[in-house]
């Protein structure tokens, strides 16, 4: 799936695409999390800030020169999943870098969590595991990519989200430049 999928099945998104690459500084974001991350993400966050997805999902992408805020962020997520393995609310899931741990993001405005399982060496093979709020998990086998069309085009395994939250018309706003 590429960038131009989820452009053409959310109308609102294209018009807020900057004009040129953003300048997220991949190396570093590598080095400060120890693995790379997957080619669909990059080509999302080299185009666009954080996003808001029908005033509902949102997507987190690194702000040039701040990859540091962003990593902090992950570890964040990443702690709240860690305390939910402890409580054994985490239906098996691992926290990253646990071999085939769960590395977040995004997530819903309800509290939803949006993570790849880090179970390849390639990230662009990366499956995409939703944590929801009531405690349930369900995978899909896209990408991020892949995984937000699908919410969009309604195609995707939503778990315990509700049908018809997002649509092609959905709104979408900017969370950060």
């Amino acid at each position: 799936m590429r960038l131009f999928d989820l452009e053409n099945g959310l109308r609102r998104l294209r018009a807020l695409r900057h004009n040129s690459t953003r300048g997220v500084d991949w190396p570093a974001l590598k080095l400060l999390l120890g693995v790379d991350l997957p080619t669909d993400y990059k080509e999302f966050a080299d185009a666009y800030p954080a996003l808001e997805i029908g005033g509902f999902l949102r997507v987190w992408s690194p702000a040039c020169g701040r990859e540091e805020e962003f990593i902090e962020g992950v570890h964040y997520e990443l702690e709240i999943l860690r305390e939910l393995q402890e409580d054994d609310a985490a239906e098996g899931c691992l926290a990253y870098p646990e071999h085939g741990g769960l590395l977040p993001w995004g997530g819903s405005v309800e509290g939803d969590v949006f993570y790849w399982r880090t179970s390849h060496g390639n990230p662009d093979h990366w499956p995409v595991v939703a944590g929801g709020r009531d405690g349930s998990w369900w995978e899909c086998e896209a990408g991020v990519l892949g995984f937000l069309v699908g919410m969009i085009d309604g195609t995707a395994d939503r778990g315990e989200l509700a049908a018809g939250i997002l649509g092609p018309d959905s709104p979408v706003v900017t969370l950060g430049s």
